[in-house]
This record gives C-alpha cells, sequence and structure tokens, in this order.
C-alpha cells in the first residue's frame, strides 16, 4: 500500500523478535498493526486530498499515526509526523503530500 507502512512492519518485526515474542504472537501484533496503519494512513490522505484542510482531523491523524509508529518501533517516522504537527505550513503540507504519494 504506502512504503512506510511496509518499513514500519519490517522495523517492528525485528523489534518484536528482539522483545523474544513467538512468531505466531509476532503475526498477531503485525497483522493488527498493519490494519490500525492502513486505516489511519487512509484517513489521513483522505484529509490531505481535501481542498480545505481541517487542521484539528490532521493533528489528531498525525498524532494516531505518530503512535502507531512508535509503537512499532519506527521512531524516525514518529518524530517526522511530530515535526509537521509542530511547524505546520504550506511547504510542510506539500511534503506530508509527497510522503503518502499524494497529488
Amino acid at each position: 500500500m504506502y512504503d512506510i507502512i511496509d518499513e514500519t512492519l519490517k522495523i517492528a518485526t525485528e523489534r518484536f523478535k528482539k522483545f523474544g515474542f513467538k512468531e505466531e504472537q509476532i503475526t498477531k501484533l503485525l497483522k493488527s498493526g498493519k490494519d490500525d496503519l492502513e486505516k489511519e494512513t487512509l484517513k489521513l490522505v483522505e484529509i490531505l486530498k481535501t481542498q480545505d484542510i481541517d487542521i484539528k482531523k490532521l493533528n489528531d491523524s498525525l498524532h494516531a499515526l505518530k503512535g502507531l509508529c512508535l509503537n512499532m518501533g519506527n521512531n524516525s517516522l514518529a518524530d517526522k509526523l511530530v515535526e509537521f504537527r509542530d511547524s505546520l505550513n504550506t511547504t510542510k503540507l506539500d511534503e506530508l503530500k509527497q510522503i503518502f504519494k499524494i497529488k
């Protein structure tokens, strides 16, 4: 779907292995995490596609994605999402749209 989801799942797999989770536990955690990431990513994409972006909805979605990324170990993406929330402007919106492949 999106490169960031695949990247986050790879990071999470390694993280869960280091924590000592069994393979079946990892599979369940990854399935749940992927579902949540896809759901929130689709929500964010829809927000970003609107003509007049609702900043509160955008911030809420960025916050939710940040939390998912942190839980799955993708700290670099979580940091980027925080940066977007903290300094939202036209340039940052364009960067965000590029990350999520919105034209």
